[in-house]
């Protein structure tokens, strides 16, 4: 990464110009990570500027060593244009200070660009036939017209010099390895500022297929799963909650053989068992008696496997779209789940996950036994935000395995029958439900 004086020097019509620094801003969407500003240096006030869209124009350049020869897998959704190279569109401009904080005398101009789950050029990881993998990102922004400003009128210029990329909530995750002599497994973490005698919650997530390999923040940046340490979710758990998102070097459903389990076994039960009871041990200031597990797909299929193998670790769990088949799930381990909290999230539209042979054959039995098992089962999995739209206006739909979305944004609130889940009275979204769950 290049500091501010390090720019580098072109000639342009026989004058000798310097490039500007710019910084970007990384938001985790619905649909992955991907640049939504771009933050231009100017080195000097620019109040009173008041610049248009149309004024700047955006080229990015990503560069990946991955290759592109596989078949685009059904779990992933429909393929975007996963672009290498292209522009951008800005919808606005303002001037901020060198953090994209709007700033009336900032040095700074805050461009925003538009993000779509269907253009990946704003994306700053990228599908390599096996996993998400980060890729270098370099913008490329010029400044087609003058701007002017309280102090004189700024010429046309280009800023190419990467200053740094900051991950919203993703910046403040810690990253540590479990040293198992057989599976040593990554994770990332994060542990809010408290008292010394402070006992606070532990959300464990765990990612699915895409979301495995050598690269630990994509556990949590892959997914919208940073939303779980974002103030309004922290505010929830009572202002602060510890979150811990391993990640599997293959995938959790793998067998002990690289391939995916075909009896429900998978080789990282155990170890993944140890790495969360070592991580509760070396952080005395999680209150034992409220930790969640959960996770999608086949991080569902691994929450399933964990709270079978140790129920009692855990106050709730929130299986999504979980991928332990029925057929594996005996009828001893649904007594192991009977006094837990417990609430699935699944849609009807899901084409990797059947539910009928997975969530909804397990519920049902569940249910029998467990009077505080709940099961939100979407119709389908659609735009909520109103920024991701089909050509004709309505609201796009995602892949129906993607339920993780709803869960993400705490949506999830009916129950099985079709009626609010309830607690204490009161309709209760499932984040809601889970900070309320506390072993006696």
């Amino acid at each position: 990464m290049q500091k501010d004086s390090e720019r580098t020097f072109r000639t342009k019509g026989g004058f000798l110009q310097m490039n500007g620094t710019y910084y970007t801003i990384t938001e985790v969407f619905d649909f992955g990570p991907h640049i939504s500003k771009v933050i231009l240096d100017y080195g000097k006030s620019m109040k009173g500027a008041a610049p248009s869209p149309e004024q700047f124009t955006v080229h990015v350049t990503r560069t990946s060593t991955e290759g592109e020869d596989f078949v685009w897998p059904n779990f992933m959704g429909d393929k975007p244009d996963d672009s290498m190279d292209g522009t951008r569109r800005v919808s606005n401009v303002y001037v901020s200070d060198k953090t994209g904080v709007s700033c009336e005398d900032g040095t700074c101009l805050t461009l925003e660009l538009p993000c779509f789950i269907m253009e990946g050029i704003g994306s700053i990881i990228k599908f390599n036939g096996n996993f998400n993998v980060f890729v270098n990102v370099a913008y490329d922004v010029t400044q087609v017209s003058e701007i002017a400003t309280d102090d004189g009128a700024i010429s046309p210029q280009t800023f190419d010099v990467d200053g740094e990329n900051r991950v919203i909530y993703g910046e403040w995750l810690k990253e540590d390895r479990y040293e198992d002599p057989q599976i040593p497994l990554s994770y990332v973490y994060y542990e809010p500022e408290m008292d010394v005698d402070e006992k606070i919650p532990l959300i464990i997530w765990l990612h699915g297929a895409g979301e495995g390999g050598q690269e630990p923040p994509i556990a949590a940046i892959g997914n919208k799963v940073v939303n779980l340490i974002s103030p309004k979710v922290q505010k929830i758990f009572g202002g602060k909650t510890y979150l811990l998102a391993p990640q599997a070097p293959t995938m959790w459903m793998d067998d002990g053989t690289g391939e995916y389990t075909k009896d429900g076994s998978s080789k990282y039960t155990e170890v993944l068992d140890a790495l969360i009871g070592a991580f509760v041990d070396a952080h005395p200031q999680i209150d034992r008696s409220r930790i969640y597990i959960g996770g999608c797909s086949n991080g569902g299929f691994m929450t399933m496997k964990q709270i079978i193998f140790n129920p009692s670790r855990y106050a709730a769990a929130y299986p999504v779209c979980e991928a332990l088949a029925d057929a594996f799930i005996s009828d001893e381990d649904i007594l192991k789940l009977k006094d837990l909290p417990i609430w699935f999230t699944h849609a009807k539209t899901d084409p990797v996950v059947v539910p009928d042979d997975f969530v909804v054959p397990t519920y049902e039995r569940l249910a029998k036994v467990n009077p505080n098992a709940h099961f939100t089962y979407w119709d389908k999995v659609l735009d909520h935000t109103g920024t991701q739209k089909n050509a004709d206006g309505t609201p796009f739909e995602y892949i129906g395995h993607w339920s993780w979305i709803p869960m993400l944004n705490d949506e999830c609130v009916l129950d099985y029958d079709g009626k609010p889940v309830m607690t204490n009275g009161k309709e209760t979204p499932i984040l809601e439900w889970m900070a309320a769950q506390k072993k006696a």
